[in-house]
């Protein structure tokens, strides 16, 4: 568990589109998710303010950047450690990108604003495998 002041981006993983499950490919031309475990604690979360959250996937063969999403949103304040799965959808990878046989991985920024408080956390998924 992450101490009172502190936002943790606890987990990042490629799913399946509209699923809940680890994907172990990604299908060229399907879109897919990346789905990040957060938590907030609770003496953060009691001022409420605004997080952040940037998902990069890389081709790691290629060392080509893949495609990025960044998703802000407005958190009304709590008095307790906020958990949440945030479910960031990616459009279907581009073929001039990601060839049959690449490896995927996905790295992740999360950032809360809370007042003057601010904290910060990054993570890695495992590597996925591109495929036809």
């Amino acid at each position: 568990m992450s101490g009172p002041w502190d936002a943790s981006l606890k987990q990042l993983f490629f799913a399946d589109d509209q699923t809940p499950f680890t994907a172990d490919t990604v299908t060229i031309g399907r879109e897919y998710d990346i789905i990040a475990d957060i938590e907030i604690g609770a003496s953060l979360n009691s001022f409420g303010g605004e997080d952040k959250l940037v998902v990069t996937v890389t081709n790691l063969t290629t060392n080509q950047v893949v495609q990025t999403r960044t998703v802000t949103r407005q958190l009304q304040p709590a008095a307790a450690v906020r958990r949440q799965r945030r479910v960031i959808n990616f459009a279907a990878p581009d073929a001039t990108k990601v060839s049959d046989g690449d490896v995927l991985r996905a790295v992740g920024s999360y950032r809360v604003a809370a007042g003057v408080n601010t904290d910060h956390d990054a993570a890695q998924s495992d590597t996925t495998i591109a495929v036809n």
